[in-house]
């Protein structure tokens, strides 16, 4: 037990510090601490507390650098600009963070405790499961990434082409090469790693040096405790406003590819227009109720973007990708019913993930003074670093100069993508999905498949015709096939297609 709290600490600690850069989030954190996988090895339970304290912290530490310097930690926390950072500049900082500390512990806490709690419970309904609903449930997925990707319906189509591409790079399903060009490092499929470094974090980080992303943070100023004591009684007077944040956070967390910046925005709007009586101070000019509304919505999805990535092995945020594919390198067989049946596995994931909330929460109220010092650090510092780390994270993948060559390749892409709006999150959902995809199907296709037919036709007489109709005994798989299709034909139909979730 006491490992564990140390490695909580420690990931705590690092998860908090790279959250406050501006632009890196925690999907950048993950990447640069896949390296330290192999010490992991013996004891991956470990090493999952240290990751659910990463993305807990991190969650957290992305909204402080949004309110103090008006850059966003990441695109999850841009909605707390809008009213976080007009505080900030009115001298209103520390009533900002109070607000911030209060209401990313209170709904990280309560959407842990809830979601872990339950997450054995899920395992009894996903047995009853066969091939075909899981193939529905995959089919699923890739509409409601479409519906959200792009408000250009053929952007959004090629992105999730684009992505099973990716994903079917390897081998098939019965070991032939498929989509690897005649290179051999391919036949072994795209590196979750290298793809996530390549579409992410590298553009990112690259994105911030030339846009010379720098923080100029408030001072700190004499009475900030007493404006932090403000910011709790805002977030206790206001507790509806903290509660309906969380729960739609909570929410968009567990669609894939719809969480992210949407859930805060959602939330942001949702408070405007439960507010709709003119406001003393108007939102987006510093209204308290503006930061107070969205702030919790970001822990909270981060808790929910984890649960279909381990009940099914979609993950409904980048991140969540990041936390499979380590966990797949320490052993643990992520989307598979009998992993939530592990009590250290469940013990683990809570731990991490309570320890990180309340833990960035204290050192963030007592280390005040030293988060704005790191934020006066110049951005190209930290950048470099990062992607020097990133860089050495590949190397240790597989050890060979593929990687890296793979790795630039990913990066030039990436940056494209980014430059033409191409949601690079529905990409890496349809890449993850493509493997299951294929798997799904063609199980589903051996049991109900072609192959019955040809011998129904050439056995007319004395073949059971009955059998090929069984797939009807799976009603969640053709209800899942239906709303899939009737999602896509909506989202090609409609002109105003949501949020440009790119």
């Amino acid at each position: 037990m006491f490992d564990y709290i140390i490695w909580a600490m420690i990931g705590t600690a690092y998860g908090m510090l790279i959250g406050i850069i501006p632009i890196a989030g925690v999907t950048t954190a993950l990447i640069t601490v896949f390296s330290m996988g192999a010490y992991f090895m013996t004891d991956p339970y470990l090493g999952l507390v240290f990751l659910t304290a990463i993305v807990a912290s991190c969650a957290s530490a992305d909204s402080y650098t949004s309110i103090l310097t008006g850059i966003p930690g990441a695109s999850t926390t841009a909605a707390c600009v809008i009213d976080g950072y007009p505080m900030a500049k009115k001298g209103q900082a520390g009533r900002a963070m109070g607000i911030a500390i209060a209401d990313s512990t209170f709904n990280g806490v309560l959407y842990a405790v809830l979601s872990f709690a339950l997450l054995p419970y899920y395992g009894k309904i996903i047995v009853l499961f066969g091939r075909p609903e899981f193939l529905g449930f995959m089919m699923m997925a890739l509409a409601c990434v479409g519906f959200v990707a792009s408000k250009n319906v053929f952007t959004s189509i090629f992105a999730i082409i684009f992505g099973l591409c990716l994903g079917f790079v390897g081998q098939d399903v019965v070991g032939n090469p498929r989509l690897a060009f005649g290179w051999e490092y391919l036949e072994n499929g795209i590196g979750m790693i290298v793809l996530l470094s390549g579409l992410f974090g590298i553009p990112e980080l690259l994105s911030g040096l030339r846009e010379g992303k720098s923080a100029v943070p408030p001072k700190a100023s004499d009475d900030y405790w007493n404006q932090l004591k403000l910011g709790f009684r805002d977030v206790r007077i206001h507790w509806r406003d903290m509660m309906r944040g969380g729960f739609i956070g909570f929410v968009t967390g567990l669609l894939p590819g719809v969480g992210g910046a949407v859930g805060d925005f959602l939330a942001y709007g949702a408070t405007k227009a439960a507010h709709k009586e003119p406001q003393e101070v108007p939102f987006g000019e510093g209204n308290p109720l503006g930061l107070l509304g969205c702030e919790g919505a970001n822990n909270a999805q981060k808790v929910s973007s984890m649960i279909p990535a381990v009940l099914f092995g979609i993950p409904a945020a980048p991140f969540a990708a990041m936390v499979m594919a380590i966990c797949m390198y320490f052993g643990m067989e992520i989307g598979r019913p009998s992993l939530i049946q592990d009590k250290d596995f469940v013990f683990s994931m809570a731990f991490g993930y309570i320890f990180g909330t309340i833990g960035v929460a204290l050192l963030s109220i007592f280390l005040y003074k030293w988060i704005i010092k790191i934020l006066e650090v110049p951005y190209w510092i930290y950048a470099t670093f990062i992607i020097a780390v990133i860089i050495y994270a590949n190397i240790q993948y597989t050890h060979g100069w593929e990687d890296m060559a793979l790795l630039g390749i990913l990066s030039l892409i990436g940056i494209v993508l980014k430059y033409f709006n191409v949601s690079r999150p529905a990409i890496l959902v349809a890449y993850v999905v493509a493997a299951k995809i294929d798997e799904y199907f063609f199980g589903t296709l051996q049991l109900y498949g072609w192959k019955q037919w040809k011998t129904g036709l050439e056995q007319f007489d004395s073949f059971r015709w009955g059998e090929l109709f069984s797939i009807t005994e799976h009603p969640l798989f053709i209800l899942s096939i239906i709303v899939s299709v009737g999602i896509f034909i909506n989202s090609i139909v409609r002109k105003d297609r949501g949020i440009d979730y790119t």
